[in-house]
C-alpha cells in the first residue's frame, strides 16, 4: 500500500474583524481540513474577546497579538496535537512568530504579519524588521513561512497595476532570504495583497476561497507537500587563494603532459583535467574544510560557523565554571566576535544581492 506523503495546509485571510466570524472560520477550518490558520486584522482586544469566545474545538486557543488601539491585530489557530511554541521575537510591527514541528521532521518558523492599508507606499519598516526576524527564527527552525496582508504592490512580481517601494522591499526580502511567493490569484479586487512566502522545498500550491463574512479579502489556502527532512551536515572546502604558492603551482602545471590528458573522448578528458588541476590546488593552495547544514541562512559562511562554534565552546566552559572571571571574559569576547562576524557576512550578501538587483542580473525565480 502506497503511503501518502505528509502535507501541511495553511489558511490565510484578512478577516476585517474575526470577532463575529469565529463560527464561519470554524466551519471553514473543519471542512477544508486546515492545520494552521493565519488571520490578519482580527480587531481583537482582551476586553472585547475572551479566550473562550474565539476558541475553536479541535484547535488550540488562538495565539494572538492584539492592538492596544482599535483595528489591526494578528492571530494564529493551530490544530490540536501539533507541537509548537511561540518564539521570543518581538517587533514594533504587527508580526507574530511560532515554531511548529511537522510529522515529516521539518521544523517551521511561521510568521503572521499585517501591514495596514493606511501605510505609506514608502513605508518598508515591516520588511526591514522581517529581515532580522527571519535570521532569528532560522536559529531554531529549518524552514520559514511568512503569511499575511502586506498591502504591497509590484507590477512584475505580483502583477499589480503599479509598483511601490513596499512592493520592491517585499520582493527584495524574498530574494535575499531564498523565499518564494506562492499566491497567484487576486485576494482583494484585482490585487494580490495577501502573501504566503516560504523556503519550504517541494510542491506548494494555493487556491482562493470566498471571504469570511463581509470581509473583502479572499481566503487563501496553501498546501505544502512535505518530504522527510534530515538535516545532515555536509562539508565545504574553502580555498585560501591569497596564500597560494602560485609559482610552484604554475611549475606543476607546466610539467604536465597534456597530450596524455586531452584525448578524443571529451568526458574522460574533462575528468582527467579536473583531477590534475585539483591535485595541484591541494599541493599548493591552503584550504580548510567546514561543516555546513541545510538550515544555515543563504548568507552563512564558513567563518560564521567557526565564530559560532567558538562562542558555543566558550559558553560551555563558562557554564561549567561560572565563577571563573577569565572564562566569562573569553565567552563575552567570543559572543561579540560571533555577532560581528554574522553581521558582516549578512551585510556583504545584502550588498551583493542589491548590486545584482540594480544591474538586473538576478535569475528568474519561481
Amino acid at each position: 500500500m502506497k503511503t501518502k506523503a505528509p502535507s501541511l495546509r495553511l489558511l490565510l485571510t484578512n478577516a476585517f474583524s474575526i470577532y463575529n466570524k469565529v463560527d464561519e472560520l470554524q466551519h471553514t477550518l473543519k471542512s477544508l481540513h486546515v492545520d494552521i490558520a493565519v488571520v490578519t486584522e482580527t480587531k481583537l482586544s482582551p476586553d472585547k474577546a475572551s479566550v473562550a469566545e474565539v476558541s475553536i474545538p479541535g484547535y488550540y486557543p488562538p495565539i494572538r497579538r492584539d492592538r492596544t488601539a482599535q483595528g489591526g491585530g494578528v492571530a494564529i489557530w493551530l490544530k490540536e496535537g501539533m507541537a509548537y511554541k511561540q518564539l521570543d521575537i518581538n517587533s514594533e510591527c504587527e508580526t507574530l512568530w511560532i515554531s511548529v514541528a511537522a510529522p515529516s521532521g521539518m521544523k517551521f518558523g511561521i510568521c503572521a504579519a499585517y501591514r495596514p492599508g493606511t501605510s505609506a507606499d514608502s513605508d518598508c519598516s515591516i520588511f526591514t524588521q522581517l529581515e532580522s526576524d527571519i535570521d532569528k527564527a532560522r536559529q531554531s527552525c529549518s524552514h520559514i513561512i511568512v503569511a499575511g496582508d502586506f498591502n504591497a504592490h509590484n507590477r512584475e512580481w505580483l502583477g499589480s497595476p503599479r509598483t511601490s517601494a513596499a512592493g520592491e522591499a517585499a520582493d527584495d526580502m524574498c530574494c535575499v532570504h531564498g523565499l518564494r511567493q506562492h499566491v497567484t490569484s487576486a485576494t482583494r479586487g484585482e490585487n494580490i495583497l495577501d502573501l504566503v512566502m516560504s523556503d519550504v522545498p517541494g510542491t506548494v500550491s494555493t487556491t482562493t476561497q470566498p471571504p469570511l463574512g463581509r470581509s473583502d479579502h479572499a481566503v487563501v489556502i496553501a498546501d505544502f507537500q512535505l518530504t522527510a527532512s534530515v538535516d545532515q551536515p555536509t562539508t565545504r572546502t574553502v580555498w585560501r587563494y591569497q596564500r597560494a604558492d602560485w609559482p610552484r603551482l604554475s611549475a606543476f602545471l607546466r610539467t604536465t603532459d597534456w597530450d596524455t590528458i586531452i584525448g578524443d573522448d571529451p568526458n574522460i578528458s574533462c575528468e582527467l583535467l579536473t583531477m590534475r588541476i585539483t591535485e595541484g590546488m591541494q599541493h599548493f593552495i591552503p584550504s580548510k574544510v567546514f561543516k555546513t547544514r541545510l538550515q544555515d541562512p543563504i548568507w552563512w559562511t564558513p567563518e560564521c560557523s567557526a565564530a559560532v562554534d567558538r562562542k558555543r565552546n566558550a559558553w560551555r566552559k563558562f557554564r561549567d565554571d561560572p565563577r571563573n572571571g577569565a572564562l566569562q571574559c573569553t565567552y563575552k569576547l567570543a559572543s561579540l566576535d560571533s555577532t560581528r562576524c554574522l553581521a558582516r557576512a549578512k551585510a556583504r550578501h545584502l550588498d551583493h544581492v542589491k548590486q545584482r538587483l540594480r544591474t538586473g542580473s538576478l535569475q528568474d525565480r519561481e
